[in-house]
């Protein structure tokens, strides 16, 4: 599992990163959120800053790169229903225990909070590479086991979240090639609608819908958005207050 915070560094996978903040900047926007749990990182000491205006955590595992809290995610060290949003970047493929860390995400997430799911598409270009490499050593992002956004999508149902967005990204074929990378953006501004089913990524959102409640309004200032190495390291003292 470790290593994959290098292939955030190269340059197919900093192209991911940059496809991923932007998509979970237009999705987060305008959700109604004061406390985030962001479990998993960018890696390469990048920190994406998920929202400007609320109390965020950043959780440490295998991802790398700076964190708030040391723990695991399969034992998140918070109260139940105490997060308006959590985000898992990358977190099921790599995991022996993703029920696991989606009971987790579940239990912490506040009643009509949401929950957003970052995964590898099995069913792309990219899948078709994971199925030639995952048994050659060839390292992260091509180990693992991708799950299907179907599958993660029964997972968050019989949790009782309602399945409120699902997206697609990142049209180009894998290639860690900076030039050929950026000759095929263009694939990027069409796929979405043409090449629906080619998305290499794909995003889950699930709410968690309580009877008899009224759904928070959206936040309107500031603006949430996503921008990698925007926040300042927190300091020791930060670390620990944070859990609390």
């Amino acid at each position: 599992m470790n290593g994959i915070h290098e292939w955030f560094c190269t340059p197919l996978g900093y192209s991911v990163v940059e496809a991923e903040c932007r998509l979970l900047s237009q999705r987060l926007a305008c959700l109604h959120a004061r406390r985030v749990l962001q479990v998993g990182g960018f890696g390469g000491g990048q920190r994406p800053a998920l929202f400007c205006g609320a109390r965020q955590w950043v959780l440490e595992n295998w991802l790398g790169g700076p964190v708030d809290i040391a723990a695991s995610p399969v034992e998140l060290p918070f109260q139940n229903e105490t997060m308006d949003v959590v985000v898992l970047i990358h977190q099921l493929e790599f995991s022996d225990k993703p029920h696991q860390i989606l009971r987790e995400a579940e239990r912490v997430l506040s009643p009509e909070g949401h929950l957003l799911v970052l995964g590898f598409n099995p069913f792309s270009l990219w899948g078709l590479r994971y199925l030639f490499t995952r048994r050659r050593c060839c390292g992260p992002p091509w180990t693992g086991r991708y799950r299907s956004q179907a599958r993660i999508e029964d997972w968050m149902r019989l949790l009782g979240l309602k399945i409120e967005c699902r997206e697609r990204l990142y049209f180009r074929p894998p290639l860690n090639n900076r030039t050929m990378l950026g000759r095929l953006r263009q694939l990027e501004e069409f796929g979405p609608r043409y090449l629906h089913w080619l998305g290499g990524i794909h995003l889950t959102v699930g709410h968690k819908r309580v009877a008899g409640m009224i759904p928070a309004q959206p936040l309107r200032q500031p603006r949430l958005t996503v921008v990698p190495g925007a926040l300042e390291q927190p300091s020791a003292r930060s670390r620990v207050n944070g859990a609390g």
